[in-house]
């Protein structure tokens, strides 16, 4: 068979797989009312926690947060609950309110969870793409590991679009969030380029991105452990 008729057989087996997955890895964990960070005062909108880069598995805390904060292991295996994969549909409109996924018996649940979401996604052109998040509480943004979008603090449904340069191909995306509350809880999350979930891409790979009318070869990304 044809070497070039083999290689779009290949990737639109790995769209249709891809498609289906379409989304981000979404980790859970659940932290109990005794952890000293739940059940504080609510902050309002309380940007300047972490740090612009992201050099780790969960985001540096800056002077600030060291302040407003106790014990900044949110993110920690301890604490996971467990793994999916949220849709780009989930992220848009299923986790708006009254969103409380983790309930492990722990004292307090199903309040006081955090979630880490992780992937890539593929951008049409070199331009300013514009976004839109909302959350309640904490959540931060980070694409390509620095800070894109700062919605830190206790505080309700917080909604912002957002802007940010992008040039043409493959990005990493990564999201950190928190519900450390018991009044309600929610993220939503519109985000206008092919998601797709971590580790979805396979070594080596390629695909054809038809929702953006384009061909793209990728490799898969490597994550940072």
């Amino acid at each position: 068979m044809n070497k070039k008729i083999t290689l779009l057989i290949t990737a639109a087996f790995i769209l249709m797989t891809g498609m289906a997955n379409a989304g981000l890895t979404g980790t859970y964990y659940n932290l109990s009312d005794q952890h000293p960070d739940m059940q504080r005062w609510i902050t309002g909108l309380d940007q300047g926690y972490v740090e612009n880069s992201l050099t780790g598995d969960a985001p540096t805390l800056t002077a600030y947060g060291a302040s407003r904060v106790i014990q900044w292991d949110w993110w920690n295996a301890a604490y996971e609950s467990f793994t999916r994969i949220d849709s780009d549909a989930d992220l848009q409109t299923n986790f708006q309110s009254g969103w409380f996924p983790t309930n492990d018996g722990l004292s307090g649940d199903p309040y006081h969870f955090a979630v880490k979401w992780s992937g890539s996604f593929y951008v049409a052109s070199d331009m300013a793409y514009t976004y839109h998040m909302s959350s309640d509480d904490d959540s931060w943004l980070f694409i390509d590991d620095a800070l894109t979008l700062d919605l830190g603090g206790v505080h309700g449904m917080t909604s912002t679009n957002y802007t940010v340069n992008l040039t043409t191909g493959w990005h990493d995306i990564d999201i950190f969030f928190a519900e450390r509350h018991t009044t309600a809880s929610g993220f939503r999350l519109n985000f206008f380029s092919d998601l797709v979930p971590d580790d979805a891409i396979p070594e080596p790979g390629s695909m054809i991105l038809l929702g953006l009318g384009l061909v793209g070869f990728a490799a898969r990304r490597f994550k940072k452990n």
